[in-house]
C-alpha cells in the first residue's frame, strides 16, 4: 500500500516539483550570465558592457526556461485532467448498463 501511494505522489507531484525550481533557474542563469559576460569582456577590454549583455543573455535564457516549465505543467494538467474526463465517463457507461 505505501509503495502504491509513494508512486502516485511522484506521478503527481513531479509537475509541482519543476515549477518550485523556477525560481532557483532564474537565478541561476542571471548569475551565470552576468559573470559569464563580466569575464568575456575582461578578456576582450570592457568588463562593464560584457557584464550588461551577459546579465541581458541571462534574464532571457532565464525567462525562457520559466515559459518551458509553465508549458510543461499545462500540458501534464491538460493530460490529468482528459484522463480523469475518460475515466469518469467510463463509470458513467458501466452505471447506465
Amino acid at each position: 500500500m505505501f509503495k502504491r501511494r509513494l508512486d502516485q505522489f511522484k506521478h503527481e507531484n513531479v509537475g509541482m516539483f519543476d515549477l518550485a525550481s523556477i525560481g532557483i533557474t532564474l537565478a541561476l542563469a542571471i548569475c551565470i550570465g552576468y559573470f559569464g559576460g563580466k569575464w568575456i569582456g575582461g578578456k576582450l577590454g570592457n568588463a562593464a558592457v560584457g557584464s550588461f549583455i551577459g546579465f541581458g543573455i541571462g534574464v532571457a535564457a532565464g525567462f525562457m526556461e520559466m515559459f518551458r516549465s509553465i508549458a510543461r505543467w499545462n500540458r501534464r494538467l491538460a493530460r490529468l485532467a482528459k484522463k480523469r474526463h475518460d475515466t469518469s465517463g467510463q463509470a458513467q457507461d458501466t452505471e447506465e448498463a
